[in-house]
């Protein structure tokens, strides 16, 4: 910038008028561009937008099993297990000494909007479990029970979860056959129900069999990612065991 000097009481040269007006005219132009930078900086890209936490992939709705060979061992109370894991559980809730079959969670996903009436959710988030149950025995006694699995938030709280109703687009409740060959499965699915802003990211086997040996409702077994389960927000209330 060039200063022009001049005596105190001594009017400006046009000279002097030039420079001033040209110096204001160069500092409005720079002014202007710093906003349009600061601008572009404060709305480009939207890489401050928030983003959803809920995964986007498409959970399995069956799984192939394969159980393994040699003398079958129960899933003790407490096991932590990944989607697709297979764990094996009594045949039947409440006669948990008898039989054992395999159970394998492929995952929990939120159901899509207007899927479900609101008579059926009053209010709930739907989401919906996908679950293979498979034969392991060579001669099927009990009729095979689904009773006991929930959706949590936390791993420990069961969400209501109930079966659907027919025609669900996503989630078919197939009952279970009256008679399975041993390696044989079928899939099934369950709508467990979440509190407002409450995600279900774990599902549970929590069935109360009146067994010490069998306390799954203590110590449930829980399938997830592998992810930490959250330590803050208000999961579903605790409910009775789907039947």
């Amino acid at each position: 910038m060039v200063h022009t000097l001049r005596r105190p009481g001594t009017a400006l040269t046009t000279y002097d008028h030039q420079m001033t007006v040209r110096n204001g005219v160069a500092s409005a132009v720079v002014a202007a561009a710093l906003l349009t930078t600061l601008v572009a900086c404060s709305s480009g890209g939207g890489s401050d937008e928030p983003t959803s936490t809920t995964p986007s992939v498409a959970v399995p709705t069956s799984a192939n099993v394969t159980l393994p060979a040699g003398p079958l061992a129960l899933t003790e109370p407490g096991e932590a297990l990944l989607w697709s894991d297979t764990a094996l559980l009594p045949s039947h809730t409440f006669r948990p000494d008898q039989q054992l079959s395999g159970f394998t969670v492929t995952g929990i996903e939120p159901a899509a909007d207007g899927a479900l009436p609101d008579s059926f959710t009053h209010g709930g988030s739907p989401f919906f479990i996908h679950l293979t149950v498979t034969q392991a025995v060579d001669r099927q006694r009990n009729t095979l029970s689904i009773a006991g699995f929930a959706g949590s938030a936390d791993g420990v709280t069961p969400a209501l979860t109930l079966t659907p109703p027919d025609n669900v687009a996503g989630c078919l409740a197939t009952p279970p056959p009256e008679t399975l060959a041993k390696g044989q499965s079928y899939a099934t699915c369950l709508v467990t129900l979440a509190d407002p802003d409450t995600q279900l990211t774990r599902v549970i086997y929590w069935a109360d069999t009146g067994e010490e040996q069998f306390d799954y409702k203590s110590a449930p077994v829980v399938w997830s990612d592998g992810s930490p389960a959250p330590t803050s927000g208000a999961p579903s209330g605790s409910v009775s065991p789907t039947g």
